[in-house]
């Protein structure tokens, strides 16, 4: 809050009594509201980081910097959802490669640590919040466990949530997935969703989910939804009164499809997000600045909408405008009263190509990190496997061919039901077909919890001999391997509780490639995202010579536990099966 003589500074400030701290003059200012671009000047107090005032006549300014017509300035991107812990690093370490690309300001769920680590993530991420160039909002997981289908590293209660709710960097509660735990009226989701009836709560509501449930879930306090893979389901939302999120992740890519929901009308119940998008995809395309691109390919797409959805309408959806209860800084406008986040752009603004980026009013470069305190990283040693593994883990007995298993569906994480027909031994034991692309899957609990290990068949990967396997598996993150041969499954599930987590490739017995991923078995301790995108391309490189030509296939392997996204997954207790079209609200045991 700002003193008297404070309030008095801004005011000739802006009135043009006394130069500015900052002026930048002769850029063209692109207008969210209105769509207009105009040739101006903006106007920054350094103290503060906030415009004091955007004019078009010239200001003077203790400092200037003159764009000479050649800039377009627009507001700092905001992601409304997204893990980082997908982009395989830790929050600092994100922090610059995603703020260089333009996003000012970011959502995030910890999801995927809290399953491993449980409160102590929400200390984590907070603390990280605390220490860091561009806002890290905090959304504090309700669902850890996701489901009552697997075994996490930990369980979270409302009493837990709530030691953490007031923080200043906490949003509220991220996303909901427990549809059918509302539906079925479960004690524990209910208190949840009572205790934090007045706070921001993130939704999470796939294909075949009903309006009757949409609603229900609304009277609930839900406000939004991000898994939008369909047109039409999306557009039910909007008239549901939900604010949709079009996302462009690494596997999930909702952009194209969603992209005619970009209209000036619709535009302020849009918002952007990444969900889960990895470091390569980040070094090599960018963060929301993608995902504005993807939209923007169709010329008829209106462009101030887009960027207004990228801005302006994220956040004014999670209340950072004036008078909001946190105290957080009004943004997503290039106005008075406004957080000075702000992206240059050169040339077409439709390519959104970046020329420099400002947060709190100051331009960042690789320096603007060196002064954050370093937060230390939690969950190292987080793999605890209750036994050797061996091949003989992974033999599946069965009385028929014919058996339950899951098909693949190329960029989705949404998977399909299927009967795959096997071939067996003499002894009755099933046996993978890569020539038919059917392989073992198997998911093994990691958390010292009780040993348990689920095994099925899955179609589509196109591996023809080998083995992968990940610690990352959402979202109760425990191992989850792959592969033609029970051999090469055993030796990379030994070797990922060797490195304390991580991913793996074997072929014939032998480690191929390998990237280490000892916080929580979710992130690299390295301190750059850019070595980290060239150890998962290195990785990538080991797959291909599995056979597969997938872009991602291990990162595919990293969603088959994902028991809330329809149809078939395999968690460490079996084959599961969530399929809301078919009236499966909650995943079940198959």
């Amino acid at each position: 809050m700002p003193n008297q003589s404070e309030i008095k500074k801004i005011v000739n400030i802006a009135n043009g009594i006394q130069p500015a701290d900052f002026v930048i003059q002769n850029v063209n200012i692109l207008n969210v509201i209105t769509g207009e671009t105009r040739l101006g000047n903006i106007n920054i107090d350094r103290d503060t980081g906030m415009i004091l005032s955007v004019h078009e006549n010239h200001l003077e300014g203790i400092e200037t910097y003159d764009a000479e017509g050649k800039l377009t300035a627009v507001p700092g991107f905001i992601d409304c959802h997204a893990h980082i812990e997908s982009s395989m690093v830790t929050p600092q370490v994100f922090d610059e490669a995603a703020l260089l690309s333009g996003t000012t300001t970011i959502f995030c769920d910890p999801h995927e640590i809290a399953n491993v680590m449980g409160k102590k993530a929400f200390s984590y991420f907070t603390q990280s919040s605390e220490n860091m160039v561009m806002d890290m909002m905090v959304g504090l997981s309700p669902c850890v466990p996701a489901t009552k289908v697997e075994t996490s590293g930990a369980e979270l209660y409302a009493a837990d949530l709530a030691e953490f709710i007031d923080h200043k960097n906490v949003y509220g509660v991220a996303e909901f997935m427990s549809i059918g735990d509302v539906m079925d009226q479960d004690p524990s989701t209910l208190e949840k969703l009572a205790r934090f009836s007045n706070n921001h709560i993130d939704g999470h509501m796939p294909a075949g989910v009903t309006s009757a449930m949409m609603n229900a879930m609304a009277c609930c306090g839900i406000r939004n939804c991000h898994e939008n893979t369909n047109l039409e389901h999306a557009k039910e939302k909007l008239e549901n009164g939900l604010n949709v999120f079009i996302r462009e992740g690494s596997v999930c890519k909702d952009a194209e499809i969603l992209r005619s929901l970009a209209t000036p009308f619709q535009s302020p119940f849009l918002g952007l997000c990444t969900d889960d998008r990895n470091p390569v995809d980040i070094a090599r395309e960018g963060h929301i600045d993608h995902v504005i691109r993807t939209l923007l390919k169709d010329s008829d797409i209106d462009t101030a909408s887009v960027y207004r959805i990228a801005t302006w309408s994220a956040a004014n959806h999670f209340g950072m405008v004036k008078g909001n209860p946190k105290g957080w800084a009004p943004r997503g406008l290039l106005a008075a009263g406004h957080l000075a986040d702000i992206v240059f752009l050169e040339g077409d603004v439709r390519e959104c190509n970046i020329h420099s980026v400002y947060k709190n009013g100051q331009q960042v470069t690789t320096q603007s990190f060196d002064n954050r305190m370093h937060v230390a990283p939690i969950g190292l040693n987080s793999v605890k496997l209750q036994k050797e593994i061996t091949a003989s883990d992974f033999e599946i007995k069965g009385t028929s061919s014919t058996v339950d298993g899951i098909g693949l569906i190329q960029d989705q994480i949404v998977t399909e039901y299927k009967q795959l027909t096997v071939p067996t031994d003499q002894d009755g034991t099933l046996m993978a077909d890569p020539e038919n692309d059917i392989l073992k899957v198997a998911v093994l609990e990691r958390h010292g919890r009780n040993g348990n290990i689920g095994k099925c068949f899955v179609q589509g990967f196109g591996i023809k001999e080998g083995a992968l396997a990940s610690s990352v598996g959402h979202d109760s993150h425990n191992i989850t391997v792959v592969g033609a041969s029970d051999e090469d499954m055993a030796i990379a599930v030994r070797h990922i509780a060797q490195m304390g987590g991580g991913k793996v490739v074997v072929l014939n017995g032998e480690i191929i490639e390998d990237l280490a991923l000892p916080i929580a078995g979710l992130m690299s301790d390295k301190q750059d995202l850019k070595e980290i995108a060239q150890d998962l391309i290195q990785l990538e490189k080991g797959v291909n010579k599995l056979g597969s030509n997938w872009q991602d296939p291990i990162m595919m392997l990293s969603f088959l536990p994902l028991a809330v996204v329809p149809d078939a997954k395999i968690t460490d207790r079996g084959l599961t099966r969530f399929n809301p079209q078919q009236g499966i609200f909650s995943p079940t045991l198959v």
